[in-house]
């Protein structure tokens, strides 16, 4: 009986876990969508691969007066919290390679899992957000 119970109990709190979200982006790759989480130093090393390349885009989801204190040199700014944020962000390129920050990458987590059901194609979910980006000592502009 006390097996049964333990066997029960792990069950419930498998299920009741599975749809917690701590806001970040599992890597996904289906059909011709990529997905995915990087860490600041993979989205630095990314930034200076695309450096100048018109099809790959920085996208800030973070509020106009955060993204004012400091951000990414070349990020655009789509605020997540505005109540057009899915018509926005609906409005860029599909084909584009996007890196999506906010502060700690609870707002991008959801912003990408918005574009992915858009259907962009490649997007990357900074993990950390700028709170990471400015632990690791990389550069931002005002």
């Amino acid at each position: 009986m006390r097996k049964l119970a333990t066997i029960i109990l792990a069950a419930v709190l498998a299920i009741s876990f599975a749809g917690c979200s701590t806001g970040t982006t599992a890597p996904t790759t289906s059909g011709s969508q990529i997905i995915k989480e990087i860490s600041a130093s993979e989205a630095f090393a990314m930034i200076q691969e695309n450096s100048g390349k018109a099809d790959f885009v920085i996208l800030d989801v973070r509020t106009p007066s955060e993204f004012a204190a400091g951000h990414i040199e070349g990020a655009i700014m789509i605020d997540f919290n505005a109540s057009n944020f899915s018509t926005e962000v609906g409005k860029l390129d599909k084909d584009k390679t996007y890196l999506v920050y906010c502060r700690t990458s609870n707002r991008s987590g959801q912003a990408v899992n918005v574009m992915k059901d858009l259907g962009f194609k490649e997007v990357y979910d900074m993990d950390g957000g700028i709170v990471a980006w400015e632990a690791a000592a990389y550069p931002t502009v005002k």
